[in-house]
């Protein structure tokens, strides 16, 4: 019964909804680089406008123009989750074609270009999800590490040809260095 009663403690739901808030965001985010294959947009795949941190960033504008500290967790999640993303387009399965980097109206970059791109966004990203996090105590902080874990090994399961450890990898020298 107590535990019934702890768990209506309004600061603990308060933290159930912020990890909520930040799972939402980071699951929208890990989706968002690859609306550039939505043919309206006239995007190639890969774009520069999509896998990077523009997208993050205008989230975190909007979350501060809300001034609501669940806008700040999504945008939080979401820069996350695009960092994830793009933490895995670091290891395609052969860097050619659609795997390249592509600048609207430029075309496609080199592979080197293409790699300095997008590891710099993954650690934007990551920065501005910690910078972004409104408060971060020790629940928060292992629900958010859980939730980025299973949607690393939801792409690790859904995208099989991906070398698994690499973005894994990635993400922890980062996450070692944001901290």
């Amino acid at each position: 019964m107590n535990a019934v009663l702890e768990f209506a403690d309004p600061n603990t739901l308060a933290q159930v909804v912020d990890v909520v808030c930040f799972a939402v965001g980071a699951w929208l985010g890990s989706w968002f680089p690859d609306i550039d294959r939505i043919a309206v947009l006239r995007l190639r795949h890969r774009s520069t406008v999509t896998h990077g941190c523009a997208g993050p960033a205008l989230a975190i504008v909007a979350g501060h123009v809300a001034a609501n500290e669940w806008a700040g967790w999504v945008a939080a999640g979401f820069a996350a989750g695009v960092g994830l993303h793009l933490a895995f387009d670091l290891f395609p399965g052969k860097w050619r074609g659609f795997a390249l980097v592509d600048v609207p109206r430029l075309g496609r970059c080199t592979k080197t270009v293409s790699v300095a791109w997008l590891f710099a966004n993954v650690f934007v990203c990551a920065g501005l999800a910690v910078w972004t996090v409104p408060a971060l105590d020790t629940f928060s902080f292992v629900a958010c590490v859980a939730v980025l874990g299973v949607l690393y090994f939801y792409g690790v399961f859904k995208k099989s040809e991906h070398f698994a450890a690499g973005p894994l990898l990635t993400l922890l020298s980062l996450g070692a260095d944001a901290l």
